[in-house]
């Protein structure tokens, strides 16, 4: 019995996989910018039991992130098999799990005193272990859109791209790129994120040296990763080191 999936996703009268995959991957970065940068500008002031407005938005905004990635994962065809579905989904119960462990733990570290018990443990799972499930995931759905990801359906032939398309996935390339990045800073995950991005990034690109067609989708997080590790290092350089980006706020 065939599946939902199996077949095209019909959306506005078109395919979600044959509608203007550039369009669909700025769109996708817009959204990951607000979920991102929406908790940090907002007001500080307290709304429920200590939690800021940020903190709020924060519980909430990681359902839109999960309808991103499913919309951008349907438009490249990666549910067109029953293995890519379940590693799909998988990786999106880990990027829900880190962000449920980074914001209970982080509420709670909030309402305690550094140097406690129950505060460095809240901090530890905060700052460590959700951000480590929260990128992972990045980097695993990251992975799959390069190994798996194609832009039409059921060919894979790639669309031609206007000269806006092109201006605006260079732009988006770019966003996601620094994004990741400084979310690797703050999260205190560079470790993790800076060798995975180097990785990725030749993988995903190497093709094209040997002039070898691939898909946008491959395009686009090769490249972003490419400048998250470009930005990463230059960071390192100019701070010697990765202090978070909060920290040098607070300096100044």
């Amino acid at each position: 019995m065939r599946l939902l999936t199996d077949r095209p996703t019909y959306f506005g009268g078109a395919t979600l996989e044959n509608r203007a995959p550039a369009r669909s991957i700025i769109v996708f970065v817009v959204g990951y910018a607000l979920v991102d940068l929406l908790p940090v500008i907002l007001p500080e002031r307290p709304v429920f039991l200590g939690l800021r407005i940020g903190d709020v938005a924060d519980a909430l905004l990681i359902f839109v992130l999960v309808v991103l990635y499913v919309e951008l994962g349907a438009r490249a065809a990666l549910f067109r098999t029953l293995l890519l579905r379940a590693g799909y989904i998988a990786a999106l119960f880990l990027m829900v799990q880190g962000h449920a462990i980074h914001f209970a733990a982080n509420a709670i570290s909030g309402a305690g005193q550094p140097g406690e018990p129950g505060w460095i443990l809240a901090d530890f799972l905060d700052e460590h272990w959700g951000h480590v499930e929260l990128h992972t995931a990045f980097i695993i759905l990251a992975a799959m859109f390069v190994g798996c990801g194609r832009s039409a359906w059921p060919e894979p032939v790639e669309p031609v791209l206007t000269r806006t398309e092109r201006s605006g996935l260079w732009l988006a390339m770019l966003a996601y790129g620094v994004l990741l990045a400084g979310d690797a800073v703050e999260g205190q995950t560079v470790p993790l994120m800076l060798p995975c991005a180097v990785v990725l990034s030749l993988w995903a690109l190497h093709p094209l040296v040997r002039r070898h067609d691939v898909s946008l989708y491959r395009k686009f997080f090769g490249a972003s990763f490419g400048i998250t590790a470009i930005t990463l290092v230059i960071y390192g350089l100019v701070f010697d080191g990765f202090p978070e980006l909060t920290s040098l706020a607070s300096v100044r």
